[in-house]
């Protein structure tokens, strides 16, 4: 029998009834190192979050939708986790964009990885915001006015890229996109699809007038001033039941 490793956005999901159907039909551990797979209910946010905290263990990821609009998710239906139970699921692979963080004095502050998305973006809401943008070590806007700026993996276009009116990607694309999040029309540039090799940097200009936070997927990291974002080498795999047409859910984002 498989064993599930299962993450729950609230307690009471435990209780749900495809929790009992899912003990019947499989094993549940408490331990991640003993699991198949990473079973996860909850919503795209509970996902991201199961990702950041478990990518490194090498294991599949998949989810029933308990959150809003569950993008990254499956329907929670009895058939649906029965396909997912039996393996008859499709899988997506997802390479991890990496940042290397600096603060404002040039110190370095780490590493982190996104799923999603890096974005960097103005905090006060009547001041524009001010990001030297490069590319493979050209000096592309300088500085981009904007609210702000992202650059996202190919899953990661259906999400606030596509919201700010970025290139949405197929699912089996490599490349990475960079969008502005309302840059001056002066700039006369909105969006741009970058080849998976490509490096970018945001940094933020008179950040004491212009204050900006910098975001990994769902998590806020206070104190970023520059960012150099690349593709890692690391991937994630996602899951879907046979039934759930994850490359519908793409294409209906782009007619």
């Amino acid at each position: 029998m498989k064993k599930f490793y299962l993450l729950a956005k609230e307690l009471l999901l435990l209780d749900h009834p495809l929790v009992r159907l899912l003990k019947e039909r499989a094993l549940i551990t408490s331990n991640f190192k003993e699991a198949d797979k990473i079973l996860v209910m909850g919503g795209d946010g509970t996902m991201l979050t199961a990702i950041r905290n478990h990518q490194k263990e090498g294991l599949s990821f998949c989810g029933l939708n308990f959150g809003h609009i569950g993008f990254l998710m499956n329907e929670p239906t009895e058939q649906v986790l029965s396909e997912i139970i039996e393996g008859q699921t499709q899988t997506i692979l997802v390479r991890l964009l990496k940042a290397q963080l600096y603060n404002q004095q040039g110190e370095e502050l780490g590493e982190e990885v996104a799923f999603n998305e890096f974005y960097m973006e103005k905090t006060k809401p009547l001041q524009t915001a001010k990001i030297r943008v490069t590319v493979d070590n050209k000096i592309r806007f300088d500085p981009l006015i904007c609210n702000g700026i992202l650059v996202c993996t190919q899953a990661g276009s259906t999400a606030y890229n596509a919201a700010a009116g970025g290139e949405i990607l197929p699912i089996e694309a490599e490349e990475m996109v960079l969008t502005g999040v309302a840059p001056a029309v002066f700039h006369r540039w909105r969006t741009s699809i970058l080849p998976k090799d490509t490096e970018v940097t945001f940094e933020a200009v008179e950040t004491a007038k212009r204050p900006v936070i910098f975001v990994a997927d769902n998590k806020a990291l206070p104190g970023v001033a520059k960012a150099v974002i690349r593709y890692s080498a690391k991937s994630v795999t996602l899951e879907f039941a046979k039934s759930q047409d994850f490359k519908e859910k793409v294409l209906k984002l782009k007619f």
